[in-house]
């Protein structure tokens, strides 16, 4: 089998040597974010000469240009260049904007998931002791402007706020109050104690938004205007080449929010992450980003020995896991859950996602780059007797002697493994997950099959069994914006903080008791506190399963670049980038 995948990687890599970039599959929305409801179509911009592909070749820089601004920052990724507006994260503009990139965070979290106004709109905040009001302070008006020369006001800052509350963002919905305090600061008063968590569940997606844009369109997550793309942050939009997969956009001069140090930037789409690999190798990228989508670790070996390129590893806060579903019968047995967690070989399975490159993680369901891990927890082992002894004492037993255990009343088992649909490029590793997991199954005489809906990507099919709480076995990824203020228990709990809308199927009191107690911590401390906490009800009543802590590695070129800061499970593209990296 090595022999046979090594042959086609070489195929590819002699493909694709040929290439240049092309249309990346239609990327899909992620559920931690009311604005990725977006179903607009894309934005019809017209290409232009005013700026053209960079050559692959660099001049030649002498001693005294050394730490100069980099002319040209390109950005390889797997979304498409056709939607430009601040309201759809579904294309490679939308993916740069979770980081202050022409669209302006209104905050945003540092490499440790702690909050920071840096390179953002505000830049400070006060949190009140009842976590009740929320006063955010941010530079003196006047000099910043939005990319079509008007400036920014206060009637922007407050129509910002009010904007996302009239389109239904669920985090906006809690807010009662919106009121200016000063020149400098505003005020928001909440009707449930969320302040601090609200600032943890809109550092993506929220940003300052024109009110003179957006104020008289009726419906903002169709919407594709010309207008769509102006924003206020450090690179505005000059032209898409939409046949090469590739935009253009060039720094803000004297940016007041910071010392921008690169000049340009390409946004540059590619069909796949070898693609993406292999322009690189070309010296046609720079750095690989696509959100929550690290590179594939069976693809490391292209990169292997190549001086000029730093792999860009990290220990991902984002876990895959497998989430048990308590709304379905048997799934939500306790004895039937344990004896699934024996089954499973938990080293092979942590293989198969990440090679060499992860580990098994413990029975708390939580990565160690994660806020509040607790590393106290036992590491999840195989043992086909303690399988068999819980999946006996629950009652399910083979009856008619075929290897094959029935139900309780006698009727035959089938448990179905479902999947989630983002990010689309990892779906294929939900495959080789669920393969191991049916084998493993069999071994203790438990057939399971997949559910053929959901490995369609029957995504209406998918977010409807979600809600109803219908799955039995579901395979899914915690993305960075669940990872900041919720983690695994987003997909537990039958209470969902981020979105409005329930993913999670288990109701136990005490657990949902803890969970809302740490979504509405007014510190770090009482969350880890709280998370602490959700990781011991994990491990007690197996509510989920983490297959793999993993090295997340996002790639850079280390040779015209430096000042590159890697985040974890977030690689070298974020709100510091723009302000940090300089041309060597």
């Amino acid at each position: 089998m090595k022999k046979v995948i090594s042959w086609i990687l070489v195929l590819m890599m002699t493909v694709l040597l040929f290439t240049g970039c092309g249309n990346s599959g239609d990327s899909e929305k992620t559920e931690s974010t009311e604005k990725m409801e977006s179903t607009s179509k894309s934005q019809d911009v017209e290409k232009t000469d005013k700026e053209t592909p960079a050559s692959s070749e660099e001049t030649e820089k002498t001693e005294s240009e050394s730490g100069k601004n980099a002319d040209v920052l390109r950005i390889g990724g797997s979304y498409t260049n056709d939607i430009f507006s601040a309201w759809s994260q579904r294309s490679a503009y939308g993916q740069a904007n979770y980081h202050s990139f022409s669209q302006l965070n209104l905050w945003r979290v540092d490499e440790n998931l702690e909050l920071t106004g840096d390179g953002c709109f505000f830049n400070t905040w006060d949190v009140s002791e009842d976590n009740l009001e929320l006063i955010l302070h941010f530079d003196p008006l006047g000099e910043l402007m939005w990319h079509d020369g008007n400036p920014v006001t206060m009637d922007d800052v407050l129509f910002t706020f009010n904007h996302y509350k009239d389109q239904n963002v669920a985090a906006y919905q809690r807010i009662e109050n919106i009121e200016p305090v000063d020149d400098t600061s505003i005020k928001l008063t909440f009707n449930e104690p969320t302040a601090f968590g609200f600032m943890h569940s809109t550092t993506l997606t929220s940003y300052l938004m024109p009110k003179h844009i957006w104020e008289d369109v009726e419906d903002p997550r169709t919407y594709d205007g010309e207008d769509a793309v102006i924003g206020c942050g450090p690179f505005k939009f000059v032209s898409v080449d939409k046949d090469a997969q590739i935009s253009y956009f060039e720094a803000v001069e004297n940016y007041p929010i910071g010392d921008i140090t690169i000049d340009k930037v390409e946004l540059k789409s590619y069909s796949d992450q070898t693609a993406i690999i292999m322009a690189m190798m070309n010296d046609e990228v720079d750095v690989m980003y696509t959100y929550s989508a690290p590179l594939d670790h069976t693809l490391l070996s292209l990169i292997e020995g190549n001086p000029d390129v730093e792999p860009g590893g990290s220990i991902d806060p984002s876990t895959y896991q497998l989430i048990f579903g308590f709304g379905t019968y048997p799934t939500n047995d306790y004895n039937f859950r344990k004896g699934l967690s024996y089954a499973f070989d938990y080293d092979l399975i942590s293989q198969t996602i990440s090679g060499v490159h992860g580990q098994v993680a413990t029975t708390g369901a939580a990565s160690p780059s994660q806020k509040g891990y607790d590393d106290n927890f036992p590491l999840n082992f195989q043992d086909i007797d303690m399988a068999n002894q819980f999946l006996d004492e629950g009652g399910f037993l083979d009856i008619d002697g075929d290897g094959i255990r029935e139900l309780p009343d006698g009727e035959q088992m089938n448990i179905s493994i479902f999947r989630h649909y983002y990010p689309p490029e990892l779906v294929f590793t939900y495959g080789r997950i669920a393969e191991v997991m049916t084998a493993n199954l069999a071994e203790v005489g438990v057939r399971v099959s997949l559910d053929e809906q959901a490995w369609a990507d029957n995504q209406e099919y998918i977010l409807s069994t979600m809600r109803n709480n219908e799955y039995e076995l579901m395979l899914i990824t915690t993305p960075l914006s669940m990872v900041t203020w919720c983690g695994i228990t987003n997909y537990v709990a039958d209470l969902t903080e981020l979105s409005g809308r329930t993913f999670g199927s288990y109701q136990d009191p005490e657990y949902l008791a803890t969970y809302t107690k740490m979504l509405f911590s007014t510190n770090y401390d009482d969350y880890e506190q709280g998370y602490r906490d959700i990781q011991r009800m994990n491990a007690e009543d197996v509510t989920a399963i983490v297959w793999d802590i993993t090295t997340s590695y996002y790639p850079h070129r280390t040779d015209k670049f430096t000042g590159w800061i890697n985040y974890p499970g977030v690689g070298t593209v974020h709100g510091d980038l723009w302000y940090n990296t300089v041309m060597k």
